[in-house]
């Protein structure tokens, strides 16, 4: 039941059933205006998947136009038409500036929450997090489709939750933000475990006395001068605003962009559903929200648009929890054979994921095309440092990929080698088919490069075939590069369960 998707949620979830799932936490852009874009892309998708802005473009009102479609035989989607078509009116219509930037904001984010209402049980529940920027348009989005039958009263809002946490941002003309906002929504009948979180440091002086069993208590006085003794409990109720720390271990943070602390999400899953239960994160990102699933023996299905949040979420859950795709969870349109590869390709709308994919796997980030520019390949850029025994000194040096999806041709090859030098770099070709012997003759011809005594060659070719997906280590002996060019990638501590604790302590 366990499922990873790649792809745009919107077209995953309109594939799914009518009440799927159980809950739904979920973090979705916030239309902040800030640019988290590490991963320079030249797929709009793909750069559109780490930037909060937003533009009233021909996507904003082909959605909008979608939207006034789906109206005429749905009645939720009637209700977010209407919503919408007030919000223009508040927003006075405007098709540049913030105001702009807000309407394609919501036209992107309305048939979304439209789905998830869809296929959300009921009973059932959603947690919503976003910021202040779009909060309050948001609560009116979902008051509009979770209550599109009930024009008298909101029934399905529950809390506008407050996680606040501390940073390090001291503006000069306002207060500094510290504090995001997550929207809760639940039917009459929906799970709800009531969290306990410790009782404050005045509490516990008030309890000041402790029995032989350990546990806290005070002394009350009762009418008549007697005395009783009050156990303290095992916490306090949370009430809506959540004191949770961001991340600040090595071992949980990844190096993304967005990422959310763990505990976070434990709490909303832990609060609104039960083991056994199915949770759903239609932007999983680097897979917060199913880690936190997965330790509460909760089932879940993640989705996430960028090719780029798939590894290291799929990482996560190996590093963590042990889980292999394909083996222990599905995972659809992230290539797992060569099939999967060839399928990516054909599909002109997600050339640059499988070329983003590509450079990944050999631990680079992508970057913007260099080189030819072409729709064929597609360079990316990262930096080395070489040690150079004769010159006693360490030199950073710039290595160039470049992936072909089609048959590769000795000018392409001449070409990239061409951007190479131009840039003192070294290069990988990447290809899907076979490399000539021509080809090969041109990167003996490059010569090679010396790191700690070693030679390597300048340029490089991977071929991608079975072998890789068979045996995905056997990369490093394909491509011979210094064991230390690239940063480790950053694992996490792995979880174990309360059974496999008590095995590990007997």
């Amino acid at each position: 039941m366990n499922k990873l998707y790649f792809g745009d949620n919107l077209e995953v979830m309109q594939e799914m059933d009518d009440q799927r799932v159980d809950l739904i936490c979920t973090d979705p852009p916030f239309n902040s205006g800030r640019d988290y874009n590490a991963f320079l892309t030249d797929s709009l998708a793909q750069s559109k998947a780490f930037t909060d802005t937003w533009t009233w473009d021909d996507p904003a009102k082909d959605a909008r136009a979608d939207i006034e479609r789906r109206a005429r035989t749905s009645d939720t989607y009637k209700a977010l038409d209407t919503c919408l078509k007030g919000y223009d009116l508040v927003l006075q219509n405007a098709v540049s500036g913030n105001k702009g930037a807000m309407r394609a904001y919501l036209a992107f984010m309305g048939p979304r929450l439209a789905e998830m209402h869809r296929i959300l049980k009921d009973p059932g529940s959603i947690y919503l997090h976003c910021d202040p920027t779009a909060s309050h348009y948001l609560k009116g989005v979902m008051d509009a489709i979770w209550d599109r039958n009930n024009p008298k009263k909101n029934e399905y809002f529950r809390n506008e939750i407050v996680w606040h946490y501390k940073g390090n941002s001291t503006p000069k003309r306002k207060f500094p933000a510290k504090h995001d906002i997550i929207l809760y929504y639940a039917s009459g009948s929906a799970v709800f475990n009531p969290i306990l979180v410790p009782y404050s440091e005045a509490t516990l002086r008030r309890y000041n006395h402790t029995d032989e069993d350990g546990r806290r208590y005070k002394i009350s006085a009762l009418r008549g001068g007697k005395q009783e003794k009050v156990y303290m409990g095992e916490g306090k109720m949370a009430d809506s605003v959540w004191d949770i720390p961001v991340i600040r271990t090595k071992q949980e943070r990844l190096g993304y962009p967005t990422q959310k602390p763990r505990a976070l999400y434990e709490r909303m899953i832990k609060a609104s559903s039960n083991e056994g239960d199915l949770v759903m994160d239609p932007f999983a990102g680097c897979g917060t929200t199913i880690d936190a699933a997965e330790t509460l023996n909760r089932f879940w299905i993640g989705i996430d648009l960028t090719i780029l949040s798939l590894d290291p979420m799929r990482r996560r859950l190996a590093d963590r929890h042990g889980l292999e795709p394909s083996k222990d969870y599905e995972i659809h349109g992230y290539p797992t054979n060569m099939q999967e590869v060839h399928m990516l390709v054909r599909d002109e709308r997600k050339y640059h994921d499988f070329s983003n994919w590509a450079v990944t796997r050999l631990g680079l980030q992508p970057t913007r095309s260099v080189g030819d520019g072409g729709k064929d390949g597609e360079a990316h850029v990262g930096h080395i440092t070489l040690w150079d025994p004769e010159e006693v000194q360490t030199t950073d040096t710039r290595i160039f990929a470049e992936v072909k999806s089609g048959k590769p041709t000795i000018d392409q090859v001449k070409s990239f080698c061409h951007t190479m030098n131009e840039h003192d770099a070294i290069g990988i070709f990447i290809t899907i088919e076979p490399v000539t012997k021509g080809m090969r003759q041109i990167a003996e011809n490059m010569g090679t490069f010396y790191h700690n005594n070693q030679t390597y060659p300048r340029l490089q070719f991977w071929q991608i075939d079975d072998t890789y997906f068979e045996n995905p280590s056997a990369l490093k002996d394909i491509i011979r590069l210094p064991a230390s060019w690239l940063a480790p990638m950053r694992r996490m501590e792995r979880h174990f369960t309360d059974t496999q604790m008590t095995l590990l302590r007997s």
